[in-house]
């Protein structure tokens, strides 16, 4: 979700990592941030839209959108424009910012955590390359990482073996079309939204043109995860690869054909994709070891190693489905589940509210990721709430935000044990800072004796802006002054907690914490660079302390940024 203060961070974050990269202009970094903000706030663009919003040289954009492509930062693609009557349409090249790879800058150190955890420490320079570049082809690759070794001649087949890892378990693919042609969508192929809140549930709304773009500049799996080495064979024999993906491997002859001059032309990345996923899996896993124990932590963990591959997407709502089998089989490949039982793994799966459903003849088991993932925005919020105003005003939005409607002061003050006056304040206070929302109804009932007619008034106020919603007249339309002091009057502020709205507002303000937190960084980077480039032997006495002091600080800010990133993650990401 590109909020305001998303933004912002995104442009710090293209400022701060992109110097001067395109020889022969002196202000590149400000072009960067200025072509990254144009495209951000306004939007897809064409490259004449760009250069007449950002004012600067057509050149100079150029050189700053081949930068931010080449990074995985921006995505061109080729569309048609209608002209005007009895002229042949034209087709033209738009561009749009990648608003989530921007971001996953930040991410670059768990991304390279994750290989070295589970691969080995030349994956790891070999994804560092990737990362550092934005895109290489093979050689480029293993040219980069045979500058980091001793020369010996095994180090080709060995960098080879690597790279193929990196690939077999996704961490690796190739790059997407550099500019897809996008046909113009025909009624029929652009789905009609039903009405109704149930169905607007279960019919998903059209793609918008930047998604067309990135799905059709996408290669399939079977081409997308796949390695023509120089004898002209395809090495992609993982099983990783779906059994669909495999009857599409016919369409990669042409690939095959051309063996090492294709090899040579084929640009790799890093996918970002794969590593979110793990990184969901872990959130997933820590937060039912929390809640629940470790025996429930180690089936959910075998369950999404098994089904890693069989998922379509990141942001899936429930696991793929497994029979007792396959899970029991799983837990037995981990050292810590060994010692479980299989009425442990049963228990294990009731915990984690898995009913068995039927798939074939076995029954299989499914977990519901969705639920767990709203657990864990749950509890940030729930966090930030306890630490920022105090345990009466966690119990209050505890209680609003598991009762799924509108609650009255008197009844939160009397569910929660706080007293009204305090109630007030607290739901006042969290209202004013967009966190609950509240809706004040005041009834007013004036009688008036004028010529036997009776007139009833109420008024709605909502947010803060008054609304009459009805007029009521026992008689006649009669023009009269209703005094609204006057009369009796009932008076009920109502609140509740949207969850859509809110979990909008506490990203925006993680955003915002993360912008400061990197603006700080680059401050005390900045205010000490001179003792930085001094040369070890000359940190002494003051010098020194100086330098030591930076580290810590350092250390401190960027842990932190890297804490708040996980909890950005669980609202953008997951």
């Amino acid at each position: 979700m590109a909020t305001q203060y998303g933004v912002q961070l995104a442009v710090h974050l293209i400022s701060s990592h992109f110097g001067n990269l395109v020889a022969g202009f002196l202000e590149t970094k400000d072009s960067q941030r200025f072509l990254c903000d144009c495209l951000l706030r306004k939007g897809t663009l064409t490259l004449a839209n760009i250069i007449r919003f950002t004012e600067l040289p057509p050149q100079q954009v150029k050189s700053c959108i081949l930068v931010l492509i080449q990074h995985n930062c921006v995505q061109a693609y080729a569309m048609q424009q209608e002209v005007g009557f009895g002229e042949a349409p034209r087709v033209i090249t738009q561009y749009t910012a990648l608003f989530y790879n921007i971001l996953h800058r930040l991410r670059f150190a768990k991304f390279l955590a994750i290989v070295s955890e589970e691969l080995d420490k030349e994956c790891e320079e070999i994804l560092e390359g990737l990362l550092q570049h934005g895109r290489l082809t093979l050689e480029q690759i293993l040219d980069r990482a045979k500058s980091n070794q001793s020369g010996e001649p095994v180090v080709q087949d060995a960098l080879r073996e690597s790279f193929i890892k990196l690939v077999r378990a996704r961490f690796v693919e190739r790059c997407p079309t550099p500019e897809p042609f996008l046909a113009p969508q025909s009624k029929e192929e652009t789905p009609a939204r039903k009405r109704g809140a149930k169905s607007a549930k279960l019919v998903e709304g059209p793609q918008t043109i930047e998604q067309r773009a990135i799905a059709a500049a996408a290669p399939m799996d079977a081409k997308r995860f796949s390695v023509i080495m120089n004898t002209g064979t395809d090495v992609d024999d993982s099983p990783n690869v779906a059994v669909g993906e495999k009857r599409k491997q016919d369409a990669l002859e042409l690939d095959k054909e051309s063996g090492a001059s294709c090899e040579k032309d084929i640009l790799w990345r890093a996918n970002f994709e794969e590593f979110v996923r793990r990184l969901r899996h872990k959130a997933c896993i820590a937060n039912v070891k929390t809640r629940l124990d470790d025996g429930a932590a180690i089936v959910l963990s075998a369950m999404l190693e098994a089904t890693r591959s069989e998922e379509t997407k990141v942001k899936i709502e429930n696991s793929v489905p497994l029979s007792m089998d396959t899970i029991f089989e799983g837990v037995m490949k981990s050292e810590a589940g060994r010692s479980m039982t299989l009425e442990r793994v049963r228990s294990s799966l009731i915990q984690l509210g898995c009913a068995p459903g039927v798939r074939g003849a076995a029954e299989s088991y499914s977990v519901d990721l969705k639920n767990i993932i709203e657990l864990v925005q749950n509890d940030e919020v729930e966090s930030i709430i306890l630490k920022r105003y105090g345990k009466e005003a966690y119990r209050i939005f505890r209680l609003l935000s598991k009762s799924y409607r509108l609650l009255e002061t008197d009844k939160i003050s009397d569910t929660t044990f706080v007293e009204k006056k305090e109630t007030a304040k607290i739901l006042y206070q969290l209202w004013k800072d967009e966190y609950l929302q509240m809706e004040t109804i005041i009834l007013l009932r004036v009688s008036k004796k004028f010529q036997g007619i009776e007139t009833c008034c109420s008024t709605h106020i909502q947010l803060g802006a008054i609304k009459i919603y009805a007029f009521k007249w026992s008689t006649a339309s009669v023009v009269m002054k209703l005094n609204l002091h006057a009369g009796r009057q009932s008076q009920f502020q109502l609140w509740k907690v949207t969850k859509d709205t809110l979990w909008g507002h506490v990203l925006n303000e993680m955003y915002h914490s993360a912008l400061n937190l990197s603006l700080r960084v680059a401050y005390e980077l900045e205010q000490e660079q001179e003792i930085i480039q001094l040369p070890r032997e000359k940190r002494v006495g003051a010098l020194g302390s100086r330098f030591e002091r930076l580290r810590k600080v350092r250390i401190l800010l960027e842990s932190s940024l890297m804490k708040l990133d996980d909890a950005i993650m669980v609202y953008n990401d997951f």
